[in-house]
């Protein structure tokens, strides 16, 4: 009966826990108000979108056989079996994740800190640019972010609560994150290893319990994971965790043994030479030495991921991992948090190194996608850091004379800290609200009039992206470089030849001299008026 009271009570708490409600309401209006400023589809939206189709028509094979994983696309089919609107079904699940990604990082939060902390924190995370915009968008990011600080709030309480049914949640949240994006499976190597370092001094008297523990995380994960998997090997032919990239290649771990292979091979060859020889491959190899490799590597990551969290935000970032430990001695949480981050930073810099090409801008990896996983566990820290400086202003506030008349405006700390959090806020709802994709109107535009103005039921449209197929209800071929794009359209069987400004630019000569030979016509010019001819789109009509 008490257990029974106790959790009726809890939940009860829940419902009456008015931060909870706010913080709905505000996370769930931002994110309908960006999906509609959102103007064009995203490239890998497409394919979601085409996977969703499979699973709604019950072709599994073919929506499995996609690179990406599959339970963004299949929860798409399932909303989509209700609301025969395949676009609006993907925006109303990441819309609808996106939000409840906020409200578990607020009870997450509540019980590790305290309810102002966790608050505060979460209206940052509800208004971050990057949360938002993922969470408008048609792709799995906002879905993976859900299971993903769902499974690292579990883990957490796991280890310390050492409770059977919490790993096992942990193992079923990390099977969910890892079924959205391969590298959900993060997680339970951290859980498993922090629970096992956790109390080693004990392990003799307690490591039936670990063992036990750590079996029901892994089980528990396989159980949901495990189909997936299998269906890799059977597709590829060995076992492995994703079809877009091998387990060595995920690390970086293939190029970093081809890198030190081919300097070994460098200094082989400099030793047989002669001096004048030795010279010449040690200036070539000067700038692309190890160290410079891994500095510059390492940098573009860390540049990459402040810029995703936010300049503003990380200078309040910074002085809440100074100011950690005042508040309600969570060291462990913070060892937990900052293990998660470096876990995976590690990671995409090592995968960094499978995108290296040669000349002065050789990192190309991570994406924001990747890197915002990572932001919204540290923004406890900016939470923190906002707290501890409501917290000093209100003690200066209190001891200067010259604003007696706020005095008792002011009395309260926690006045302070909602007005450090509504500047924060106003820094960074422009860029929150910013419309997505405008200069992006022309493949939309176009591709609906082909839509409308072709005679063709499913037309051919060469093109550099998918979306102007989409658009325009036809068949996508890819255009793999502009140069000879109009001998590959004509090879194809292309109707129409989609083309940028830039585009244009390059072969201008060339469709001029195909116009005047009747090879193609213009029948379509998009004119952007918000810019100076960089984003306006030719449509031309092959003739056969």
């Amino acid at each position: 009966m008490k257990t029974i009271a106790l959790e009726s009570d809890k939940k009860t708490d829940f419902l009456n826990d008015r931060y909870i409600w706010i913080l709905l309401i505000i996370s769930l209006s931002v994110r309908i108000y960006l999906s509609f400023f959102t103007y064009v589809i995203k490239n890998d939206s497409i394919a979601f979108m085409q996977n969703a189709r499979y699973f709604a028509s019950g072709d599994f094979l073919s929506g499995l056989r996609h690179d990406y994983h599959p339970l963004y696309s299949f929860i798409m089919a399932v909303l989509y079996k209700v609301i025969p609107n395949m676009e609006l079904s993907g925006t109303i699940v990441s819309v609808f994740f996106g939000t409840l990604t906020v409200i578990v990082f607020y009870l997450i939060g509540k019980n590790v800190f305290d309810q102002k902390v966790s608050f505060v924190s979460s209206i940052i995370l509800a208004f971050h640019p990057y949360a938002v915009r993922f969470s408008a968008d048609i792709i799995s990011e906002s879905t993976y972010f859900f299971f993903f600080i769902s499974a690292f709030g579990l883990g957490f309480f796991a280890i310390i609560n050492r409770k059977l049914f919490l790993f096992a949640l942990t193992g079923i949240c990390t099977a969910f994150a890892y079924l959205t994006r391969p590298e959900g499976i993060g997680i339970l190597f951290i859980v498993a290893g922090w629970y096992l370092f956790k109390d080693i001094v004990k392990i003799k008297l307690i490591w039936k319990e670990k063992l036990v523990s750590i079996l029901i995380l892994i089980v528990s994960f396989l159980v949901f994971s495990m189909p997936y998997l299998v269906y890799i090997k059977k597709d590829t032919g060995h076992w492995d965790l994703t079809k877009k990239k091998e387990v060595t290649d995920l690390a970086g771990i293939r190029k970093v043994i081809d890198t030190l292979k081919n300097d070994r091979l460098v200094k082989e060859y400099s030793n047989k030479t002669k001096k004048s020889d030795r010279d010449i491959v040690k200036q070539t190899t000067a700038g692309k030495s190890d160290f410079k490799i891994h500095l510059n590597g390492i940098l573009h990551v860390i540049k990459k991921y402040i810029s995703t969290f936010h300049p503003f935000l990380f200078i309040f970032f910074i002085i809440g991992v100074i100011n950690w430990t005042g508040i309600s001695k969570k060291r462990f949480f913070g060892f937990y948090v900052a293990s998660i981050i470096l876990f995976y930073l590690i990671i995409l810099y090592r995968l960094n190194l499978t995108y290296l090409t040669h000349g002065d801008n050789i990192y190309q990896y991570p994406s924001r996608r990747h890197l915002m996983p990572l932001v919204i566990p540290a923004i406890f820290c900016v939470g923190i850091g906002m707290h501890t400086t409501g917290t000093w202003m209100h003690e200066k506030f209190q001891s200067n004379s010259l604003i007696v008349v706020f005095k008792e405006f002011l009395r309260s700390a926690w006045t302070i800290q909602l007005i450090v959090l509504m500047v924060v806020v106003s820094v960074i709802l422009p860029k929150t609200l910013k419309p997505q994709r405008v200069d992006k109107s022309g493949i939309k535009i176009v591709g609906q009039w082909i839509k409308e103005n072709s005679h063709k039921s499913f037309p051919a449209i060469l093109s550099a992206s998918a979306r102007n197929a989409y658009y325009a209800g036809g068949k996508h071929v890819q255009m793999e470089s502009i140069n000879g794009a109009l001998a590959f359209g004509r090879a194809n069987k292309a109707d129409y030849i989609f083309i940028s400004h830039s585009e244009y630019e390059a072969i201008e000569e060339e469709l001029q001299q195909a116009v005047r030979n009747k090879k193609i016509i213009l029948v379509y010019k998009y004119i952007d008026k918000n810019s100076l001819n960089g984003h306006n789109v030719f449509l031309y009509k092959v003739i056969y």
